[in-house]
């Protein structure tokens, strides 16, 4: 069965609401009786968010399989009414570890390990991989897979994951890839007039790393 595969990213700005438009996508989809899955992409080194301050990441959501992973995580469950695992959590340090591991085995048979192509592969498998898994208690795979590329589109720490997603559409092909980009409109000074060139130059560095939004999901002080 052809999957589809919907990536949210986010510019200008971190802590845009990428979760909360993945999650909103998602539910939509749902609605049209669709079966949907969510992925979570943060790009810091830490293998999961157990570690991490509270006042610095937020709180620590722990799922059913005791993986203590980010709290959009939380807001996918809640809304999708779905049982996410670890797995479903992919972060820079998990990747590094699957590939130094396989490394050490042998796996690349000599090869040079690079971020590319090694480090992309391991990340479009492994979302490849998840997105099978059944999240709910009819056991069957998901028709969707929301996936939130956390951070900030032009992050050094996001880079490999924006190659990894500029490749991925290539491999399941553009009629099953979509991107949905959320953005700052901020609005300026006294006069309250909304300025849309931050989002303007986001979607242009965007465009430099070779994906292009469908749609672009803008955050602003008023309608």
């Amino acid at each position: 069965m052809v999957k589809k595969y919907v990536l949210v990213s986010g510019g200008v700005i971190s802590g845009i609401g990428k979760g909360i438009i993945a999650s909103s996508t998602g539910l939509l989809l749902k609605t049209m009786g669709l079966k949907v899955t969510s992925i979570k992409i943060d790009p810091y080194l830490n293998i999961d968010a157990g570690t991490l301050s509270p006042l610095d990441h937020g709180e620590v959501f722990v799922l059913n399989d005791g993986g203590e992973v980010d709290l959009d995580l939380g807001n996918y469950e809640r809304y999708l009414d779905v049982t996410l695992t670890r797995a479903n959590n992919i972060t820079t340090g998990k990747i590094y570890r699957d590939v130094i591991e396989r490394e050490r085995k042998g796996d690349y048979l000599g090869k040079t390990v690079q971020v590319v192509p090694h480090i992309t592969d391991a990340i479009q498998d492994w979302v490849e991989r998840v997105a099978t898994i059944p999240v709910d208690d009819t056991g069957e795979e998901p028709d969707v897979c929301i996936i939130e590329l956390g951070g900030t589109v032009g992050d050094i720490e996001s880079a490999p994951f924006v190659e990894a997603m500029r490749q991925f559409q290539f491999r399941v092909g553009h009629e099953n890839f979509a991107l949905i980009h959320v953005s700052l409109v901020p609005t300026i000074g006294s006069v309250g007039e909304q300025k849309t060139k931050p989002t303007q130059a986001s979607i242009r560095d965007l465009r430099g790393l070779g994906l292009s939004p469908d749609l672009i999901a803008c955050r602003c002080e008023k309608s």
